[in-house]
């Protein structure tokens, strides 16, 4: 919008001259006036009064309607554009969009607060801070910190599940012992009036626990990520023994029930090494909080955090809304997440993103329920305090909770499988954690034959897949593991992993005569 150009007016003023006779000066002054005043007036009586004006102090009560005069005179130029601005916004002649850049600029120029970040922003300085002093001696003094800080966070949810516990048991003999003394000298509608007061309270309670751990947590980060940009006592060592090489293995704390790796070979012209590692363990326990009492993987995280070899986990979850599974969500508020948000904003900000993107990509919606996903969807969530994985790929898969049936390759879960590798390729997961059967547990319809077939597609899937890779660019996809559920036979077990190496091609070792 074209401001209008400032227009002179003139000062008029009476006043006694040093002869006490009466006189009358004109002054031309712009408005509007944003200059000093009390300049203006001498200014005045040094060009428009006699020279002995000055002596006699009459800029003194020049000043008085100086001033007075160039307020009105300013509001009145200011009201003559706004009245303009109004007719010109009403006509439409004036472009709201384009104002808005305009003031938008004007404030990032002039307002330090809004002003463009020149130089990298705190949080690219706190991850290169982090990654320099992981790979230095300080780095067994950042685990014993982030130890102390989850055992906080450890101890005040335990008291807090303790309290919770005691009121509600408290309260569940309050209503036992009303309940005795119905039709007696207790009505329905006291009871009812005493399990509305039970779950007031339980509610008040609940959120205040939950308010004390969220501040715990607000403050244990912000004085973690302080600390860690300000250390400049540290000693980085060239040869630190805490430096491993990149192809390291996050699976080396918690040995599972049963596993065989193998070496393979893929590759249509140039052969590409691969590790296959097929096993059989708990969800859980590769999910598991970094800190926890049987955790040793605190450096294996920290050393593989910001590198180029990300190690990611595909967890099957039931349609419908972004949720996660409940204990890898209590898993990842065992502690703080100092490196990205915690669990439940993450899931908040893809819930965000999916409402924004309901009007143009083709996402089930329910009325009740928003957004909706369908199998072969994949939402991602990222980690730094789970004692196996940074990147959790949660593929929507309904058949997890339902009978098992017979899919194909062209199967959305299948495609959905395919897209989590094409995204590993292009982000530094190198290691990849997939499950075998496309199921976590096993169950009684689950019968040998079956389990044989779902493993041999989701094999030669996964092998076409890596293959397929190498045309995508990106980071090479080191380890796969091929995930079993921990309640399956052993026999059962030596069978699904003799197929690995009639599926992939495995590296047999020469023997020269």
């Amino acid at each position: 919008m074209s401001v209008q150009c400032e227009k002179t007016v003139e000062f008029h003023y009476e006043f006694k001259n040093y002869n006490d006779s009466n006189a009358k000066l004109t002054y031309p002054v712009e408005i509007p006036y944003t200059k000093s005043t009390d300049e203006l007036a001498h200014r005045i009586v040094a060009k428009r009064m006699d020279p002995i004006m000055k002596f006699l102090r009459a800029d003194k009560h020049l000043k008085i309607t100086l001033k007075h005069f160039i307020r009105m005179e300013n509001q009145k130029f200011y009201d003559e554009q706004d009245k303009i601005a109004l007719e010109k916004l009403e006509t439409g002649q004036i472009d709201v969009d384009s104002l808005a850049l305009e003031l938008e600029k004007l404030y990032k120029d002039e307002i330090l607060e809004y002003a463009d970040r020149v130089g990298p922003s705190d949080d690219e300085i706190f991850a290169q801070s982090y990654h320099q002093l992981v790979h230095s001696s300080v780095l067994s003094e950042i685990l014993t910190r982030e130890r102390d800080y989850a055992k906080t966070i450890t101890n005040l949810t335990a008291q807090m599940t303790q309290q919770i516990t005691t009121m509600n048991t408290l309260h569940q003999e309050e209503i036992e012992a009303k309940m005795k003394l119905l039709d007696i000298s207790v009505t329905s509608e006291n009871i009812n009036h005493i399990l509305s007061k039970q779950y007031g309270m339980q509610n008040m309670i609940r959120k205040q626990c939950e308010s004390e751990l969220e501040s715990t947590r607000g403050h244990q980060k912000y004085e973690y990520r302080n600390w860690i940009t300000h250390i400049d006592n540290f000693l980085v060592e060239s040869n630190s023994p805490t430096q491993i090489g990149n192809r390291w293995s996050m699976i080396s704390t918690q040995g599972p029930s049963m596993e065989e790796s193998f070496t393979i070979h893929l590759g249509s012209q140039l052969k590409h090494m691969h590790n296959i590692r097929i096993l059989s363990t708990k969800l859980s326990d590769l999910c598991s909080p970094l800190y926890g009492d049987n955790s040793f993987g605190g450096p294996n995280v920290a050393l593989g955090l910001y590198s180029s070899s990300l190690c990611g986990i595909v967890v099957l979850t039931p349609s419908g809304k972004v949720s996660p599974d409940s204990e890898i969500r209590r898993s990842a508020n065992m502690s703080t997440e100092f490196h990205f948000d915690q669990v439940e904003y993450q899931i908040e900000k893809i819930q965000e993103d999916l409402r924004k993107l309901r009007q143009t990509v083709d996402v089930e919606r329910d009325s009740k329920n928003g957004c909706r996903l369908k199998p072969g969807d994949v939402f991602i969530t990222r980690h730094s305090n789970l004692s196996h994985s940074h990147v959790i790929f949660h593929l929507i898969s309904d058949e997890t909770f339902q009978s098992p049936s017979e899919i194909n390759s062209r199967h959305p879960v299948i495609l959905g499988l395919r897209n989590i590798l094409k995204i590993s390729s292009r982000h530094d997961v190198t290691t990849l954690t997939i499950p075998a059967l496309l199921r976590h547990t096993m169950s009684e319809d689950m019968t040998v034959s079956w389990c044989v077939r779902r493993a041999e597609l989701v094999f030669k899937c996964a092998k076409g897949f890596m293959i397929e890779s190498a045309s995508w660019g990106g980071a090479e996809l080191n380890t796969l593991q091929l995930l079993l559920p921990h309640d399956i036979s052993e026999e059962l077990f030596r069978t699904l992993a003799d197929m690995v190496p009639h599926v992939f091609r495995v590296a047999n070792p020469k023997i020269l005569q």
